[in-house]
């Protein structure tokens, strides 16, 4: 567990479930020892395993702690407040909000946003280079494909899982590093600024630039709020209550999906430019399929979020409003806000440092053997059911060869490994042993069980071992006892003697998942004294040489270990009298 680290998994928490490993789309999972950890030089700190995880393994790191030191030790406390605000306290007026945040000690509150219309006047006089033929990339060729640099997130997953894209991703800084260097400039050097959000990659900007203090989220505000008893749609705010130095332009409409857009045309006008807003980032990669920068006719400018939908969708955010109506929300702020901001701004020149992801090639022979260690042989046996969380068979063999993923995570592999290890254990029991499921029909017997019905029975197993799929009503006339034992409320054991012509049978009934299946175990009785102490002693072998297999057997039933092994001891109980541990007549 590293939690110096954006985003950590707390392993004591994880329940081995791999919808992280399905989720993440970097696929920044390490599994070891049936638990998820977090890779951090592939993880990007999009936090949508935060987001999915179903027992809340997956933990942000807390910077609360640090903000409050801040001011406790009387620092000039400035913070950064996301656009997304509005969306987030839609019942709060800005200027409530901003008191509500001074009366923490802060000294003033500034729009994220001024960031934002600082890194649109840029993006638009770059596009508007790139349409008059006057922007070149670094080998001397025409620009015409750009990428936001807004989000930390988007630009980190490019620079390490698409390389070939870094080179057309803006080289101005973030909407948050511009504000900062902005606030720095402006209100003095020794300003400490805290970003507040929805977002964790600002975390990582923060980790990254010397001008961002530290960043914790809208969920961190309401908890310092609540611990102050502040109520911000309570406040009575004064005059002086407002954002420093001035509010932002269309820069508020950063936080949703095509704001960036909107707010780069309010600049200079996007005649001649095509543009398109993609958020999420699984949906990078269809978007960037064989796009090439050579080949477009006029300049292409993509906006990118990681987040589906947008900022307002951002995990460390209010995630029970819908999207539509933080969409309205800030649309409805922005109307009232100016189209553009002095353009006089320095312009900001910085791309997030990122070191690019080193992918392992490997053989295809290795490839194979990693499928063949799981049962897969042939191009048929690739499932491809996503059931470890990764899209492929073939994705998951690289994974294992990685060292990031474990045989265990194969369901399907898992599946017939248990059914075999069950199917060992049933025909290593001394005594006829039978799984049914609630229509009597056969999920699988022993050969001893076969036997002790007689040469028919016996005929019919060897022509098919198992019996699967037999009417257990037709081979035997004790069936009741199991659709007593699987129907019945209350009763999970059944144990009666039976006799059957010159025959008398022990039977052991069980169940195994109530109203769906249920195990038995037959033994000859007719000699009592026969054999009987053979029978204690193998089955007493059973249990303390196979509890593994016992298990294994539970996972694949749906029941736990110990129920099993209880019901296996209450068969050598039934056995055991006067003959101690049967070593006797081994």
């Amino acid at each position: 567990m590293d939690i110096l680290q954006p985003v950590y998994t707390e392993k004591t928490e994880c329940q081995d479930c791999y919808k992280c490993v399905r989720e993440c789309p970097s696929k920044a999972i390490l599994v070891e020892n049936n638990h998820a950890a977090i890779i951090p030089e592939l993880c990007v700190s999009c936090g949508h395993c935060v987001l999915v995880c179903p027992s809340k393994a997956k933990r942000v790191r807390d910077d609360l702690g640090r903000a409050k030191q801040l001011i406790s030790l009387g620092e000039k406390v400035v913070v950064s407040l996301a656009p997304s605000f509005k969306s987030e306290f839609h019942d709060t007026k800005p200027e409530q909000l901003i008191s509500a945040i001074k009366k923490l000690g802060v000294w003033a509150v500034s729009e994220t946003a001024i960031g934002a219309d600082i890194v649109s006047s840029y993006t638009a006089v770059q596009l508007q280079d790139s349409r008059k033929g006057n922007k070149t990339l670094q080998n001397g060729k025409q620009q015409k494909l750009f990428i936001s640099s807004a989000c930390p997130a988007a630009v980190e997953y490019i620079k390490k899982y698409y390389p070939d894209y870094s080179a057309y991703i803006q080289d101005c800084g973030s909407p948050l590093l511009s504000h900062c260097r902005f606030l720095k400039k402006n209100l003095g050097s020794e300003i400490k600024i805290i970003f507040i959000g929805p977002c964790i990659a600002k975390k990582r900007e923060a980790d990254s630039w010397e001008e961002i203090d530290l960043a914790i989220s809208f969920s961190d505000l309401r908890r310092w709020f609540s611990e102050k008893n502040i109520m911000p749609a309570l406040e009575t705010p004064g005059d002086g209550e407002s954002f420093v130095p001035f509010n932002s332009a269309k820069g508020a409409l950063y936080p949703i999906e095509g704001g960036m857009i909107e707010s780069v045309n309010k600049y200079t006008g996007l005649e001649g430019v095509n543009t398109m807003a993609v958020s999420g980032l699984k949906n990078f990669e269809q978007v960037l399929a064989n796009l090439d920068n050579d080949n477009l006719s006029e300049p292409l400018f993509l906006e990118f979020l990681s987040c589906q939908g947008g900022c307002i969708a951002g995990p460390l955010g209010n995630q029970a409003d819908s999207t539509a109506l933080k969409n309205l929300s800030i649309k409805k702020y922005a109307q009232n806000l100016p189209d553009t901001l002095n353009t006089g701004f320095d312009r900001i020149q910085a791309v997030l440092p990122v070191a690019q992801v080193q992918r392992e090639d490997f053989t295809e022979e290795q490839i194979q053997t990693a499928l063949r260690s799981v049962g897969k042989f042939s191009p048929a046996d690739e499932m491809n059911c996503g059931g470890c969380g990764y899209d492929t068979c073939r994705s998951f063999s690289k994974a294992m060869l990685a060292g990031r993923a474990e045989k265990s995570m194969c369901v399907s592999y898992m599946r017939k490994l248990a059914h075999k290890k069950a199917n060992g254990l049933i025909r290593a029991i001394p005594s006829g042993a039978v799984i049914v499921d609630k229509n009597m029909g056969i999920i699988e017997c022993n050969e001893i069980f076969a036997k002790l019905l007689g040469p028919e029975i016996t005929a019919m197993y060897e022509a098919k071992p198992g019996l699967e799929g037999a009417d257990l009503s037709k081979i035997v006339p004790f069936y009741r006892f199991f659709q007593d034992v699987i129907f019945e409320e209350g009763l999970d054991l059944l144990e009666r003697e039976v006799k059957e012509g010159n025959y008398t049978y022990h039977v052991t009934v069980f169940v195994i998942e109530k109203g769906e299946s249920a195990g038995g175990v037959i033994q000859d009785i007719t000699d009592p004294q026969m054999r009987k102490g053979r029978i204690v002693s193998q089955a007493r072998k059973v249990i303390s040489k196979n509890l593994s297999v016992v298990q294994q057997i539970a996972f694949l039933l749906g029941e736990n270990a110990a129920e099993t092994e209880s019901i296996l001891n209450s068969i050598i109980e039934s056995f055991g009298g006067d003959f101690g541990n049967g070593d006797d007549d081994e």
